[in-house]
């Protein structure tokens, strides 16, 4: 009789490790198929939200945009000043002929360099000076539109939309006026050109004459500083886009 209860236990045994087997193989599937249903949710989202790779706009596209809001913002400003200018007054036309005299004098060796260059500044300045209201528009106009303008548009001029590129900020904050505002002022000539109109109005014609040339030299220094940057640095950002932390993009 224990021959046999014994032979019962020893049967019993193999068959209650297989059962354990059996439940642990379940689990062991149970645990895979949810690591495959985690890593295929996981797949899908990636796929669904592709992590966005911010792409620099190339120094072509930016000066293709500068052009472009130049070619524009200049025949509006042309459009708007024409009625005001006094640019068919006879006093402009007498201006206009004195000062195309002198060019012709200097070429042909009539006049020395420092003849022409007095002469030169006394007439710029008389004609800086007859269409002064005309330069007033024309400053207003390119603030409204490089200032406000490219503000309310998130960083975007017409050029640059047309391009597909726009200003952002380099830690993704917000742009503010006054990023826009220093930007402009420093590649977009709005402090060449009010510089030039408070000489006109405010200075003497020597003064006139060296200041505008002085800060003309500085303007095209700095866009040329910028070129350079924007051609030669990884993150294509020139000296106005470091002093106001900003960068131009593609648009996606």
């Amino acid at each position: 009789m224990a021959k046999s209860e014994k032979e019962e236990k020893k049967s019993k045994t193999p068959k209650t490790d297989t059962n354990k087997e059996k439940s642990k193989a379940k689990k062991e599937k149970v645990v895979e198929s949810k690591k495959e249903v985690i890593e295929d949710a996981t797949l899908i989202t990636k796929t669904e939200n592709p992590k966005k790779e911010t792409k620099l706009a190339s120094f072509i596209e930016r000066l293709g945009a500068l052009i472009l809001d130049f070619m524009i913002i200049s025949l509006v400003v042309s459009l708007l000043t024409y009625p005001l200018s006094n640019t068919n007054s006879e006093n402009y036309k007498k201006l206009s002929k004195e000062l195309q005299t002198t060019i012709e004098q200097y070429r042909n060796g009539k006049i020395d360099s420092k003849t022409y260059l007095n002469r030169s500044a006394d007439i710029n300045y008389d004609i800086s000076r007859e269409t002064g209201l005309s330069s007033l528009i024309s400053v207003f106009i390119f603030s409204l539109y490089f200032i406000i303008f490219q503000y309310k548009n998130k960083g975007q001029t017409i050029g640059k939309k047309l391009l597909k590129i726009r200003v952002k900020k380099v830690d993704n904050s917000e742009l503010t006026i006054n990023d826009i505002m220093f930007r402009s002022l420093i590649i977009d000539f709005i402090l060449y050109d009010i510089i030039s109109l408070c000489l006109t109005i405010f200075s003497s014609k020597d003064i006139y004459f060296y200041g505008v040339l002085g800060f003309e030299l500085i303007q095209y220094a700095v866009i040329f500083i910028s070129a350079i940057m924007i051609l030669s640095r990884k993150d294509k950002r020139g000296l106005h886009d470091i002093i106001t932390h900003t960068q131009v993009i593609k648009e996606s």
